[in-house]
């Protein structure tokens, strides 16, 4: 008995075009990576090309029926098809034909076959019946006009809708049926569902494999009218760009006439006026392995600067494609825009420094910025090769080799002492004091200056020590040693950096601090030194 969904292969409807419309989508459903060739200027013996980490897989669709003989001169057709393949260097080849075949056949393909060094196999009717049986979207929706049955189901959901402003019920379980049978029909996009508080359903669609989108295209067409204001040309040419780019866009109801969109499941339609949202057609496949940087050249062709981006996202359009880039930190945003109708490339690039960004983070973009000058040229790097011409650059951030000084002193701060903090925002000239101060004790700097008079803190038990016990007897100390914290001060904030020693050559004691002898051990006694016959002093980091 025939089963369900059976293809007949032999039907008048099933040309060559059809045939390979079918087949292809179902591959692309069993291989997600599966990349569909274009036959009008020649497939070179591959109608759907795999690209696996171990290779290329090729699959040849011959929509043959009857008998793979020599009269017809489709045995030639193979074996022409193979030997473009082999220039190709696969690591499999596959045809699929609606034939099984005979022994002879059988015969005459592993003969053609052994002059390869790849596998290639013979993928026949019964193994198509078992994927169209596995697959029954396909035959009904290339041969048997689901997508009719698609519009039908359409109405019924809009009914559903309406049924749900009356109260919830069961419709939600017909909802889902009908989604369910869509999902059934349609071989390029899934559905799913949503219910709003207001009882509105949204039903979204989602490409079932990579290139659905290409094989069952949604399309948009539409009247507007941009006034020629600065705003009705910035909208205008970000809808241009839409197209051309595949860049995400809002186009003002003010400036939207009438629209119209061709969708699969009948989505879409006519539409008088309202605020049109184009969303970006992204295609981020071919990023997950690609590295990308910014490079400097000087006009000697010297490498200055090479910053290294991260792709974040991949949009494309009939004119070409718009990459959108970021630096490892997320500080510099950089664009590129490949026009493939003209061969030209342009990339624009901005910065922002973020309100809480450690130094280190903000450098190298800094960096690079500081070498953007008069004369030089920058190109995008893609795996390690430079893309296209450079682009002259002009001076772009004058106060660069200030902040780079910056940066890199705090930068030596947090990586000597291990305490991290953001940049701060518009430091005080005694800020800028305090950090290169700390800068210079962290960096093994011995700082000696001149003193007249110290006071200092210490708990009562320290008067026993000899030094205090030398000074209180009115003789001079020398190399009399102090222990400071190193404490940078920030706006509200203070960071303990670490240890101080504070040497004075000379010390006599000016004043002590009377205490009772009935007071405790940890009453803090003030103490004022000054200078004996030497007045220098020496500051240095523990």
């Amino acid at each position: 008995m025939p089963t369900r969904n059976r293809v007949d292969w032999a039907d008048e409807r099933l040309g060559s075009n059809v045939y390979e419309d079918m087949v292809s989508v179902l591959i692309s459903r069993l291989h997600p990576q599966a990349q569909r060739i274009d036959g009008a200027g020649g497939d070179k013996g591959r109608d759907v090309q795999v690209p696996l980490p171990t290779g290329l897989e090729i699959f040849e669709l011959k929509s043959f029926t009857g008998r793979l003989d020599e009269r017809s001169g489709r045995r030639r057709q193979v074996a022409d098809s193979l030997k473009n393949a082999a220039k190709l260097n696969p690591v499999a080849w596959h045809l699929v034909v609606p034939i099984n075949h005979t022994d002879g056949e059988l015969e005459w393909f592993n003969n053609l076959t052994a002059q390869y060094p790849f596998p290639c196999d013979w993928r026949g009717k019964d193994w198509l019946d078992n994927q169209m049986a596995s697959h029954p979207e396909l035959p009904r929706y290339y041969l048997e006009g689901s997508n009719d049955e698609i519009v039908s189901m359409m109405r019924e959901l809009n009914q559903e809708q309406a049924a749900l402003t009356r109260g919830m019920t069961d419709v939600v379980v017909r909802v889902r049926s009908l989604k369910d049978r869509l999902n059934s029909l349609d071989p390029h996009y899934e559905f799913s569902f949503n219910v709003q508080p207001s009882g509105a359903v949204n039903l979204t669609t989602h490409p079932r494999y990579p290139g659905a989108e290409k094989d069952r295209p949604i399309q948009i067409g539409g009247v507007f009218s941009f006034p020629n204001t600065e705003d009705g040309k910035r909208s205008a040419q970000a809808l241009q760009d839409s197209f051309d780019y595949g860049t995400a866009t809002v186009v003002p109801s003010e400036f939207v006439k009438s629209f119209s969109i061709d969708a699969p499941a009948a989505f879409g339609g006519n539409f008088e006026g309202g605020e049109l949202h184009v969303g970006g057609a992204i295609d981020n496949t071919l990023l997950a392995d690609a590295r990308f940087a910014l490079r400097i050249r000087d006009a000697q062709g010297v490498i200055r600067s090479h910053l290294p981006l991260e792709a974040k996202e991949r949009t494309s359009g009939r004119k070409g494609i718009e990459l959108k880039l970021e630096d490892l930190g997320g500080v510099a945003k950089v664009i590129a825009r490949f026009d493939a109708t003209m061969r030209r490339a342009k990339i624009t690039y901005s910065f922002h420094m973020p309100g809480n960004s450690l130094p280190s983070i903000l450098l190298p973009v800094v960096r690079f910025l500081a070498e953007a000058k008069e004369g030089r040229g920058a190109t995008l790097v893609l795996n390690g090769k430079e893309i296209g011409p450079p682009m002259d650059l002009s001076a772009s951030y004058p106060n660069a080799d200030e902040t780079i000084r910056l940066l890199r002193v705090l930068d030596d701060i947090q990586r000597i002492s291990g305490v991290y903090f953001p940049v701060p925002q518009s430091p005080t000239d005694e800020e800028f004091e305090s950090i290169k101060e700390a800068h210079r004790y962290l960096t093994n700097e011995t700082i000696v200056f001149q003193w007249n008079r110290c006071s200092f803190t210490i708990p009562r038990t320290s008067l026993e020590t000899p030094e205090v016990q030398q000074l209180q007897q009115g003789d001079a100390v020398s190399n009399l040693v102090m222990k400071n914290d190193l404490v940078l001060h920030l706006g509200e904030d203070s960071f303990n950096l670490g240890c101080l020693n504070m040497t004075y050559a000379s010390a006599k004691l000016e004043s002590l601090t009377d205490v009772s002898n009935d007071s405790g051990a940890e009453t803090q006694v003030k103490v004022t030194i000054v200078p004996g016959d030497d007045s220098s002093a020496s500051v240095s980091l523990i």
